[in-house]
């Protein structure tokens, strides 16, 4: 059985939220509204990011690899002008609870435009 990229890319980000939100909650016992801002914020970005990698698909497929590269720049970039709006600092170990969920997000969002990439090439 073949899997819908958009339903397991979108099952991996709600199940890296449940288990990050987890262990922020009742392992670390940290305030929640943080890490809901967050996510918040990474939800909305990574919509955006696969919203234009569709639309870059449809439009111009050569670019897609490239475009996908640019795409992860500009949301570093927005990570780092976000981190002081959110209070990254005052959590303990706040370099390990961003930068996990950042990384597995960027990775999921190169999965996604990795499968566009493969299903332009078979047709």
């Amino acid at each position: 059985m073949k899997l819908n990229p958009n339903i397991l890319v979108t099952v991996l980000f709600f199940l890296t939220f449940l288990i990050h939100f987890s262990l922020w909650k009742f392992v670390f016992h940290l305030d929640e509204i943080i890490i809901v801002k967050f996510y918040l914020f990474l939800s909305v970005m990574f919509m955006m990011m696969i919203t234009l990698v569709i639309l870059i698909n449809r439009t111009v497929p050569q670019f897609l690899g490239l475009s996908v590269i640019g795409l992860i720049l500009l949301k570093f970039g927005l990570m780092y002008l976000i981190r002081k709006k959110l209070n990254f600092e005052v959590i303990p170990g706040y370099k390990f609870h961003f930068i996990l969920p950042y990384f597995v997000l960027t990775t999921l969002l190169t999965y996604y435009a990795i499968r566009l990439i493969n299903h332009d090439k078979k047709q």
